[in-house]
């Protein structure tokens, strides 16, 4: 690993963590799935579903095609010559609540400048995720990496909800993810050197900030205003940004990673976005990733990058 550095969303792509797809496993059901649902009919026969299989190993043939995701998007990663790393494969143990996913790499680590932070999860299902990430944290310390740890159990911090324009840094405030007191947490880790910004998010089934806005350019981004609470915070009510729609929005089409300054890889099934992007004069990299869509993340969720070039 080099030194780490992350100012923006759009600087050419060094190093990152990739997640990874080797073990899966059914989780409990979780107040999040039931948001926006108003049958309790519909509600009883998820709750009802998730009870049969919470804790057993995902089927094998589902395992794979997650993991032949990760792994065509590896390849192109590799392609375009970033250094890519891999989460260490874990397993539930006694006592953790059930269920386990080590895709969506994003939340649980990331940088912010030149510190990597390691953020505190609110789900306590996915809190475990943080084991398989334990060496790349020990290796930075050796490096001379400054690292913050979050420990305050009032404080929330996923890097889902963390888009980087530096001196700004942009925190969604949610429901079931980052809290405010987390985004306090984290201006009193970057000082007087960046000004943290709260989002907050209007819709509660939605997780994280990058499943409805990211940034891809200077003062540039992709966002579904609804989803946000207005007015937004300033200055980001003066960006550029290209709209997308409700269906768009929950397939996680403003969930996409820029590459460098002019590729972006996206869903191959947002034909409209990515028209959008190439008369902006983006290179458009498109790519199948509806099964990690379905649980709630894409190429943003599922990479933390721990370097970027000066764009």
């Amino acid at each position: 690993m080099h030194p780490l550095s992350v100012v923006d969303e759009w600087g050419p792509l060094r190093e990152v963590v990739l997640g990874e797809a080797s073990s899966l496993y059914f989780p409990d059901p979780h107040p999040i799935d039931e948001e926006g649902i108003r049958s309790p009919w519909i509600r009883a026969c998820r709750r009802a579903a998730y009870n049969l299989v919470a804790g057993r190993r995902v089927p094998e043939w589902l395992r794979r095609r997650h993991a032949a995701e990760l792994n065509r998007f590896n390849n192109i990663l590799v392609g375009r010559g970033v250094a890519v790393h891999r989460p260490q494969t874990i397993k539930p143990l006694a006592g953790e609540p059930r269920g386990l996913g080590q895709m969506f790499a994003r939340d649980p680590i990331f940088v912010v400048g030149d510190t990597l932070v390691v953020g505190r999860l609110q789900m306590e299902l996915r809190q475990k995720e943080i084991r398989g990430l334990h060496w790349i944290i020990a290796k930075a310390k050796r490096q001379g990496t400054k690292v913050a740890q979050l420990n305050d159990p009032a404080a929330f911090l996923e890097g889902g909800d963390v888009i980087v324009d530096w001196p700004r840094v942009y925190v969604g405030i949610g429901k079931y993810a980052s809290n405010r007191q987390g985004a306090a947490w984290l201006q009193g880790v970057l000082g007087s050197e960046a000004e943290v910004i709260p989002v907050a998010l209007s819709d509660p089934g939605i997780l994280h900030l990058d499943c409805c806005m990211t940034l891809i350019g200077p003062r540039r981004g992709i966002i579904h205003r609804p989803s946000l609470r207005h007015p937004l915070p300033a200055p980001l009510g003066e960006y550029d940004f290209i709209e997308i729609d409700g269906r768009t929005r929950r397939e996680l089409g403003s969930n996409v990673l820029v590459l460098d300054p002019g590729a972006i890889a996206l869903q191959a099934r947002h034909a409209a976005l990515a028209a959008a992007l190439a008369q902006k004069r983006y290179e458009v990299i498109p790519l199948g990733f509806t099964f990690h869509a379905g649980l709630g993340g894409a190429f943003r969720c599922a990479t933390a990058p721990l370097r970027r070039a000066s764009a």
